[in-house]
Formats: C-alpha cells, structure tokens, sequence
C-alpha cells in the first residue's frame, strides 16, 4: 500500500472516529472480550462507572452519574459484525421510565380521591400474589341529587368523603378503589364470606345514618352494593350484576348467587351493543313501513314508519336491539336516523307517515331544532303537515312540561302528534285532555283480545267515546284478522293497522287494500 492510501485509511478513520463521537447515545465496541472503543467521556461523566460491570448480554445497565443520580440505559446491539468487532449503543432510558411510571399512575389513580381506578383493580385481579377472593361493588343513590341542588364542589367534597369514611372501616386485607362517577369497590383478600358480607352491611348502615358537614350545610347520603364470591374470573361482571339486580329490586345489597347468573344475556347484550354501533357507523338502520287503513273509505291513507337494522344481509326485529339501543345511550342516535330516512321516503308522497319518537328524544336540548332542520330540508311539498310524531305514553315520562313544550314546538311547525299504546296502564285521561294531541294509537293488547275478552272490549269502546268527545281520531293496530276488523269500525275506530292488511314493507308502495 503507497503513503497516499495509508493516508486515506487513516482519513477514513478519523471520519469514522468523528462520526461516532457526535452521536449523543454512548457507543462501543467491543471484541466480545475488551471494549476496543467508546464515546460521549462516559466515564468521567457517571461515578460508578467500570467498563468491565457492562454486561452486553443484558438489556440494561444501571450505573451513578458525579452527582449520585440513578441513571438507566438501554443496551442496544448493532447486528452487522465485522471481523467479530461488535457495536452497542447505550441509550439513556431514565427520564422515559420516569414518565412511564408517572403515566402508570395516572392511568391508574382516581384524580379526585387519589384511590386506585378500575383500570388498577383489573390487573389486581390477575396478580396470584394479591388472590382478591371477593369483591363488593358499592355505589351511592342519590348523589346525581346531591351533585345538582349543592353544586359540583360539594359534590366533589362528598366523593372524598364517602372515600374516606370507607376507608376507614376497612381492615387489613381489602383495598378500596374509586370508579367513576358515585361508584366505589372494595377488593377483599382474607375475610371469609359471612364476614365479608357483614361488613359491606356495616359499611352501608353507617353510611346511611351518617351526616357529611360542609360550612353551614349537613348532607347525608344512601348507598346500595352488589357482592361477588365467584371463584371464576368474573368477579367485577358477577359484583356489577349483582349491584343491577339490587337497583331492580330495590335492595340494599345483593350477593351474585347462581340465581342472578344471567352470563349469557350480558354476553348477548354486549354482542349486540357492538352490531347496532356497526349498524349506526356503517348507515344499516333502516325504516321499514307498515301501513294504515281508513276504516270508511277501505283506503291506505298512513304509514307508520318502523326500525330494522341489517346485519349479515338479513333485516333484524328491533325485538333484538331497542332494549340494547336505550341501554347504550344509542337509541336517540337511532331515532334522528328514521327521522330524516321517513322524510327523505316520502318527500314526494301524498301519503300521511308517523314516527315514534321517546320521552328520551323529547328530553335532548337540540330535539326540536333537529325536527326543524329535517322539516326545512324536506319541505317540498308541506311535508310537515303530512307527519305524525308517536309518544309512548308510559312510566318514564319525567316531566310532562317538557313533553307538552315539545308537543306545542313540532304543531306550531304543521305536525301532528298521536299518544301510542294508549291504554296499556300507563295512560292517563288527565294528562290527554292537557295535551294538544291529534290521534290516540289504542294498546295492541286490547285490540288483539277485542273479539274474545268483554273487559278489552269494554275498555276500547270507553277509549273511542272518550276520544270522539275530544275531537280526536283513533287508530286499532294488531288488527289480525276479519273479525278484530270488524269490530273496529262497529266500535268506530277511525284507522286500523296489523297484519290482516299488510306486514311491515321495505318501501311505502300500497295504495289500497
């Protein structure tokens, strides 16, 4: 080799040398045996330092800095050998780990209480070491009360404090975590079941006669508890099962026993929850039609339009999800779907057309504006006097305020309101005299018996006079068969409705029957 390539060795060398020395990880190079080389001054830089202490092997090195700081590396190896030489980069992981650990605290601490979260009992759950053997699942009734008459800082205030009072009936061998909102846990580690159980008794005994002091104020609060003593891996699903069944039936407390093993109607749930999500995503809720009869004219005059969801190519009953779609909070999503779908369907219709809508849609703020935007987009040919809004009349009806201020909003805009399944139990003649209404829909579960039980006949006909003596036209669905029919328009009832004219139909196409 001439001087000018041993020049050039010795040039590619020292850039080699300099490039290595600017990267800011530390690198080495090693033999497998000696360290040949590294950068970055490690060892005048961390105290502890000894090249001979790093094991290659490893994933991580440990080692001080001057100022006896704890300083994390990761041990990276560089795959391409050359001539068995070796290179490693040290990358400094402390601060990452740092805000690894602050995160994992985080994800798994209440912020208000500073009590471990569900996300934490989940993997409690799942460590052998701890072995949580039961679990109770408390949650207080009337806090949403609380929280709106006093405000959120009380509100907050009686959270801690509920926390703290748990707490401090705890023993050694249970830890207590926070949920969201009102809701707590308390993992039990050591205390057989009978005293288990007579402790989750205490605890709500007391929190129940206890009064929580803020300033001037004193508040006291109730709390409920669903148990677990399953020795499968569903404790947290049994507990919360368990706490459901004691809302239900109006209990302190319930202790997940076979009995309350509905398993598989979760799991049911849970699948359909996640096929109407899907549905709602991908625009396969439809509207399905089934239409109305004059009982004088023998003519279709209406259309009610009714929910299908597609799923796998086959069209689904709401008898699968509605349930499901209120328990989710999806059902108003559902509805503003059939709303503008029945109006976009008859647009260009002659045909009247009636949607059913819940005292959980009237209750949305932005409801009747909602109603008023679809009217305006779809107003081609007076659209809103031709539509037909069905209230269900029934037990969760709140505040019937609000229900008559959405009743006189969509009238004054042209349409018309009917009261459905009236009849069923719920019904109030009161409250129907009070309202501005158009038609009442007669319960199904009268229509259907009319032919063969006095009582639903009696009822019905009360229905139709009371209906007649305020102007209001009456509609009989289930109407099944010729005899039912006949009875209808003996008793003149103004439309019938039911499966002796027609099923629901993908597309309002009847003229007549």
């Amino acid at each position: 080799m001439n001087i000018n390539n041993l020049l050039l060795v010795d040039e590619e060398k020292d850039f080699a040398k300099s490039m290595i020395d600017a990267i800011s990880c530390s690198v080495f190079l090693t033999d497998s045996i000696d360290i040949l080389y590294f950068n970055y001054n490690f060892e005048t830089n961390f105290r502890t330092f000894d090249m001979k202490k790093i094991d290659f092997e490893k994933e991580t090195y440990i080692t001080e800095d001057k100022l006896k700081e704890k300083h994390t590396f990761k041990i990276i190896k560089i795959n391409k050998q050359y001539k068995n030489r070796d290179l490693y980069i040290l990358k400094d992981i402390t601060k990452e780990l740092e805000q690894e650990k602050l995160m994992n605290v985080f994800l798994h601490l209440d912020s208000l209480t500073e009590l471990p979260n569900r996300a934490k009992l989940i993997i409690d759950l799942k460590n052998r070491y701890l072995n949580i053997t039961s679990l109770a699942i408390i949650d207080l009734k009337d806090f949403k009360e609380i929280n709106d008459f006093y405000g959120n800082q009380i509100g907050d205030f009686i959270l801690k404090s509920v926390a703290n009072y748990i707490k401090s009936m705890l023993r050694e061998g249970q830890i207590l975590y926070k949920f969201h909102a009102d809701t707590y846990c308390i993992a039990n580690m050591n205390l057989k079941q009978d005293e288990f159980t007579a402790l989750i008794q205490n605890i709500l005994t007391r929190i129940d006669n206890h009064v929580f002091y803020y300033e001037q104020y004193g508040i006291d609060t109730r709390a409920i508890a669903g148990l677990s003593f399953s020795s499968l891996n569903n404790k947290l699903i049994t507990a919360d099962l368990a706490l459901q069944s004691a809302k239900k039936t109006n209990k302190n407390f319930l202790v997940f026993y076979d009995e309350l093993d509905n398993l598989q109607e979760y799991k049911n749930n849970m699948t359909w929850t996640k096929k109407l999500k899907n549905a709602l995503a991908e625009d396969k809720i439809i509207v399905y039609f089934q239409p109305l009869v004059d009982n004088k004219t023998m003519r279709v005059r209406k259309y009610e339009c009714l929910v299908r969801m597609i799923d796998e190519n086959k069209i689904i009953s709401p008898f699968f999800f509605l349930d499901i779609a209120k328990k989710t909070n999806q059902y108003t999503k559902m509805t503003r779907v059939i709303i503008e779908k029945a109006f976009a369907a008859f647009e260009f219709l002659s045909f009247d057309f009636s949607i059913n809508v819940s005292y959980d849609d009237i209750e949305e703020e932005d409801f009747i504006d909602f109603i008023k935007i679809m009217v305006d987009k779809y107003n081609t040919h007076d659209i809103a006097k031709r539509v037909v809004f069905e209230i269900l009349e029934d037990q969760s009806i709140k505040n019937y305020d609000i229900l008559s201020h959405f009743i006189n909003e969509v009238k004054d805009i042209g349409c018309k309101i009917a009261i459905d399944d009236f009849g069923s139990g719920y019904s109030n003649f009161d409250h129907i005299i009070k309202m501005n209404v158009d038609y009442l829909k007669i319960d199904a579960s009268l229509i259907k018996n009319i032919a063969t039980d006095e009582n639903s006949y009696k009822v019905t006909k009360t229905i139709v006079d009371f209906a007649k003596s305020l102007n209001l036209q009456t509609i009989a669905e289930y109407v099944e068969n010729e005899e039912i029919f006949k009875i209808t328009k003996e008793l003149g009832i103004d439309f019938s409705q039911g499966y002796y004219f027609s099923p629901p139909i993908s597309s309002p196409e009847l003229e007549s029957c």
